[in-house]
């Protein structure tokens, strides 16, 4: 499974911290069945996938959230799910 989350140019952007800590509590039992990339939004993949917000989080080239920390059992839910079409 491909992760990637992108994330402000400011280090300091407090939502993007807490979508990538969640991401990875989610995906840490799941260990190197998951390729996670930490993305900013000046990034060609941002450009690819269409980013222009952040927090945004593309799961196998599908844009699961943009602009704001996920719900984290809605996205739980879309990585298990993703991770058993995978299994």
């Amino acid at each position: 499974m491909k992760i990637m989350v992108f994330g402000s140019l400011k280090p300091d952007c407090k939502n993007c911290r807490a979508a990538e800590r969640l991401v990875e509590e989610i995906i840490t039992p799941w260990g190197e069945d998951v390729d996670y990339q930490k993305l900013t939004i000046n990034t060609p993949e941002a450009k690819e996938h269409g980013i222009m917000v952040t927090p945004s989080i593309v799961v196998n080239g599908k844009l699961v959230t943009h602009g704001a920390v996920p719900d984290a059992g809605q996205l739980r839910s879309v990585l298990e799910a993703e991770h058993a079409l995978e299994g």
